[in-house]
């Protein structure tokens, strides 16, 4: 006969079948919280990359964009890459935000921009023709690059400033913060109120403040070609803009430039333009040179002596 279990084996035999149940409870849970009710969890959570594309924000005239090989009308809202470009026509005007931060890059009439590398570190510009307007808000360590296919480099980390590039020479305005402009191996400090400008090849000059005056020169020559209304030389702080009737003359590296306005129905006055980089203008009109009458012999037309118009 076999004697009844004592309450020792009993009581351990309670807490081994106690045990097992806890540990059985304990592994299904496991088991269902990972492969049952999130499964997903075990993965790493998916990283969101901010858009650091240059957007369009604003369009005023005709403005157009690269897609591929053509170009086509630049829309509010296109997002521009690397390599895009962005050209603008007589009176027209584009903005474009980088990233979802307040910088702002405006690109006036008649000037090229394309795009560069634009990333979390740096956003770079390339400046083909006219002038670009920059309000460039600072972010950790990222930096701002404009450059020209002179080799002219300007950058910063906040600044508001303009780069213009006028034939052969770049100019940089800077209005607020401060700019590094670098070229031929020499950089200089552009600060608020100052300028510098960089002839192809060369170092930049010192920065020097900003003229508050526009320097604008004019004088008429003598022609014995009935086509022309007049024909013009003039003078301007070298690195401005010089428009004629509305289209861009080549200024020399001293600032001189010279111009031939043909005859049309109901043109009188010549309207010139002198823009420095800055922005500052200053506009003066010529009067046409009369026609020759018949009977007035044109060796009186040949030596009509230079008149050098000034604005008050």
């Amino acid at each position: 006969m076999t004697p009844p279990p004592s309450r020792d084996s009993l009581g351990w035999a309670l807490v081994l079948g106690l045990g097992l149940v806890l540990l059985l409870a304990v592994g299904g849970w496991l088991v269902f919280e990972r492969f049952v009710a999130s499964p997903v969890e075990s993965r790493p959570p998916p990283v969101v990359v901010s858009d650091v594309r240059a957007t369009v924000v604003e369009v005023v005239g005709a403005v157009e964009r690269t897609r591929g090989e053509t170009w086509v009308e630049l829309q509010v809202g296109d997002a521009l890459a690397p390599d895009d470009s962005v050209r603008t026509g007589a009176g027209a005007r584009a903005d474009l935000r980088v990233g979802n931060d307040a910088s702002r890059l405006s690109i006036p009439e008649r000037s090229e921009v394309r795009v560069g590398e634009v990333t979390r570190a740096v956003h770079a510009f390339d400046l083909a023709r006219g002038r670009i307007d920059v309000d460039y808000q600072a972010e950790n360590d990222r930096v701002l690059r404009v450059r020209s296919d002179n080799g002219t480099v300007a950058e910063t980390r906040s600044a508001r400033f303009t780069m213009l590039r006028n034939g052969a020479r770049v100019a940089v305005t800077t209005r607020g913060g401060s700019v590094s402009l670098s070229s031929a191996g020499s950089t200089v400090e552009v600060g608020a109120g100052q300028q510098s400008l960089v002839f192809k090849g060369a170092k930049p000059l010192d920065a020097e403040p900003i003229p508050v005056d526009v320097l604008l020169k004019v004088a008429t020559r003598a022609s014995s070609n009935e086509a022309l209304c007049l024909s013009l030389v003039g003078t301007v702080r070298p690195g401005s803009e010089v428009l004629v009737e509305g289209e861009p003359a080549e200024v020399s590296s001293d600032g001189s430039f010279q111009a031939d306005v043909p005859q049309r129905e109901g043109l009188s006055r010549v309207r010139i333009l002198a823009k420095e980089p800055g922005g500052a203008m200053r506009e003066t009109l010529v009067a046409c040179r009369p026609r020759a009458r018949d009977g007035l012999p044109r060796k009186a037309l040949e030596t009509v002596k230079f008149r050098w118009e000034r604005n008050p």
